[in-house]
C-alpha cells in the first residue's frame, strides 16, 4: 500500500516506525496532527499516493469509466477513513459494504 510509504514520508519516519505507531492506537491524522503538519496536505497525498495508478489499471483492465469513476470515490472514501480513524474502521466499511453499491 503506497498509502502508508507516502504518510511515513510525510511524518518523517519509516514505515516500520508509522506501522508500530498504528498498532498501538495511534491515526495517521493523530500523527499528522502531533507533528504540526497539514493535515489536508496528508489526506490528499494519501488518496493520490493510490488513486492514480488504481484508476489506470481499472482502465487497463476494461471497466467502464463509470465504474473506474464509482471505484474511485470508494477508495477515496476508504483512504480518508483509514488516515482519520484507522486500517481497522477503514476495512469495516469496506467489509459493511458502506462503500459499496447497493
Amino acid at each position: 500500500m503506497y498509502a502508508m510509504t507516502t504518510a511515513a514520508e510525510l511524518l518523517g519516519v519509516t514505515p516500520k516506525a508509522l506501522a508500530a505507531a498504528l498498532a498501538r492506537g495511534e491515526t495517521v491524522l493523530s500523527l499528522t496532527k502531533a507533528r504540526g503538519l497539514d493535515t489536508d496536505r496528508m489526506v490528499e497525498a494519501v488518496v493520490d499516493s493510490e488513486s492514480a495508478d488504481v484508476a489506470a489499471l481499472a482502465t487497463i483492465a476494461g471497466f467502464a469509466p463509470d465504474d473506474v469513476e464509482l471505484f474511485s470515490r470508494e477508495l477515496r472514501a476508504y483512504l480518508v477513513a483509514f488516515v482519520t480513524d484507522g486500517e481497522d474502521v477503514a476495512d469495516r466499511l469496506f467489509d459493511e459494504q458502506v462503500l459499496q453499491p447497493v
